[in-house]
């Protein structure tokens, strides 16, 4: 995958599907997460992730996409032990996204020292509709 944009094309028949990823850090204790890609070349593929209460953020995507053909995927490494994430919202038009996180079944705020990597796959295109 290309570090600088964060997105490649799958490579198939006019499909226009690519792979977009981000990677967010943990703001600690009712605070907003940290876009880790945001000295990169575009400046990563999600613009915002803002606290809304223990464990729950509304998310800002960089780029509208015709269609969600998978949604977000969460890789998660750092030091609040049995951290996981799930996207319990999310609309590639509108470029918007809710994401949950959690200890067992407790909201958690991700702490200061956890990465969060997402990907999702979409359509980036009026092709094959």
């Amino acid at each position: 995958m290309n570090p600088v944009t964060r997105k490649e094309p799958l490579w198939g028949l006019k499909t226009d599907e690519m792979v977009v990823t981000a990677r967010l850090t943990g703001g600690g204790a009712a605070t907003s997460l940290v876009n880790a890609d945001s000295a990169l070349l575009g400046a990563g593929e999600i613009v915002s992730a803002t606290y809304v209460s223990t464990g729950l953020f509304t998310v800002v995507l960089r780029r509208a996409f015709v269609e969600l053909k998978a949604r977000p995927m969460f890789g998660i490494g750092g030091t609040t032990a049995g951290l996981i994430c799930n996207c319990t919202a999310i609309d590639v038009t509108a470029k918007t996204a809710t994401f949950k996180f959690y200890v067992g079944s407790t909201l958690t705020d991700p702490a200061t020292t956890d990465f969060i990597d997402v990907l999702w796959v979409v359509r980036d295109s009026g092709k094959n509709a």
